[in-house]
């Protein structure tokens, strides 16, 4: 039965997306099969395509889900931070929710699977996530070298030093945490981060610049 408003097709959408989801985490990129994706979602393969063409266009549909709603969170925090050195900080405090409260962790772990096979599929996340956030904080870097705040030799290279161990907290979380039945395995993010920005601030020498 074809869905008569905008919100029952914004449910099937979403239906279709969660479910492509567990089929490339479970079974991988190269392997989910779209007659699978569209039984777990409980509707027929013939309506999943008058949403989506392809698997392709299913993981583009995910990343704008996973990706376009933190992004605009991000820049509202950098737009709305008062200094350069604030929007850092605001930055890294909203990180771990970005690796906890996301399927950004289970989108890696598909790219780190098929990246070889398919890297198509990587570079449309490198270039709409990735570049898009170092840009940012690239940005915010250079904002705050030319106000004193602090010195930066190179923004661009910075940038890919202040997101680093989000990247190694995605790994960390799909890796390890996933099946940790004890907890062991958890790390304390918002301790991890909060450190991370006090080390950040003191190799900038933020506060020291004349």
């Amino acid at each position: 039965m074809r869905a008569r408003t905008n919100q029952a097709k914004d449910e099937r959408r979403t239906a279709f997306l969660m479910a492509a989801m567990d089929e490339f985490f479970e079974n991988g990129f190269a392997a989910a099969r779209v007659d699978d994706i569209a039984r777990r979602a409980g509707l027929s393969k013939g309506t999943l395509y008058l949403y989506f063409k392809s698997k392709k266009e299913l993981f583009q549909g995910l990343i704008d889900m996973a990706a376009a709603p933190k992004r605009q969170q991000l820049e509202k925090i950098v737009s709305e931070a008062p200094t350069a050195t604030a929007a850092i900080e605001g930055f890294l405090r909203f990180a771990p929710v970005i690796v906890r409260q996301s399927i950004v962790p289970r989108i890696i772990k598909v790219m780190i699977g098929d990246s070889r096979r398919f890297p198509e599929v990587a570079h449309t996340y490198n270039q709409q996530v990735i570049e898009r956030t170092l840009g940012l904080i690239a940005d915010i870097l250079k904002r705050g070298h030319d106000n004193g705040e602090f010195t930066v030799e190179d923004p661009k290279l910075t940038a890919s030093l202040v997101i680093a161990p989000i990247f190694m907290s995605l790994v960390w979380h799909i890796l390890f945490e996933q099946d940790s039945s004890d907890g062991n395995d958890f790390v304390d993010l918002e301790a991890l981060f909060s450190l991370h920005h006090k080390m950040l601030m003191k190799a900038l020498g933020a506060g020291n610049t004349a």
